[in-house]
């Protein structure tokens, strides 16, 4: 938390800190989507589905405290979805 700005009240301090924690989301899901794309061609997967698979896979840790995981796990379980269909469906399921 930015607490220690100068005029920085803890409520604007905690809607920074957000904003930023979005704005870090948002670059490692676009990386993550960017690696992928030069894996996987479009004549294999959409990149729209590619695109869907890291954000619905990278949603599924918005509660780890630990976060320097987080693409790792992501780009994992996408490239398992791709490669294994099954693996999609079974994850499906457990929602």
């Amino acid at each position: 938390m930015r607490i220690h700005e100068p005029g920085l009240t803890m409520e604007h301090a905690a809607s920074l800190d957000e904003a930023d924690g979005r704005l870090s989301q948002a670059v490692e899901i676009g990386e993550i989507t960017a690696r992928l794309r030069k894996r996987y061609p479009p004549s294999e997967i959409s990149p729209a589905d590619l695109a869907e698979r890291v954000r619905v896979y990278h949603h599924r840790f918005d509660t780890a405290r630990i976060r320097s995981y987080v693409p790792i796990l992501v780009e994992h379980l996408a490239r398992r979805s791709i490669d294994t269909p099954s693996f999609q469906s079974a994850l499906h399921e457990r929602d």
